[in-house]
């Protein structure tokens, strides 16, 4: 008899990058050409793009070498954006005024997935963010 496994991940995307300023706008459009080949809906490449810029830039300001992002169908209908990085520091929500130039990555992640967090690990953290497809 062979067993079923539960494991239902299907990744679009894992790689490796440096966490250097020009990253932002790379990985974002790379993660949007990648969802379009698999042919998410533009409002939905949208979304996540913006996901992955703000998550990245996050890891950005953290000033850690490199960062892997990974993009994966974990259950029909929503797709799983993942940061990991080095840093054991948590980013945290902020509440920024009108005039504030920048600490609204996370009031946007919030706004744009159905839920986020945070994973620590021995050797940092990932930060994930779960948008709906449909």
């Amino acid at each position: 008899m062979t067993a079923m496994t539960t494991e239902t991940r299907h990744l679009l995307m894992r790689s490796e990058f440096p966490a250097v300023p020009t990253a932002v706008g790379v990985v974002r459009r790379i993660a949007e050409r990648k969802l379009e080949i698999w042919r998410v809906h533009p409002r939905v490449v949208e979304n996540i793009g913006l996901v992955v810029s703000e998550l990245v830039t996050n890891v950005v300001n953290e000033n850690t070498p490199s960062f892997k992002l990974t993009l994966a169908e974990d259950v029909p209908g929503s797709i799983t954006v993942e940061v990991w990085d080095s840093s054991p520091a948590e980013p945290r929500r902020k509440e920024p005024s009108l005039h504030d130039e920048g600490g609204r990555g996370l009031v946007i992640v919030e706004a744009l997935a159905c839920h986020y967090g945070v994973r620590p690990d021995p050797k940092g953290k990932t930060v994930f963010a779960v948008v709906e497809t449909r």
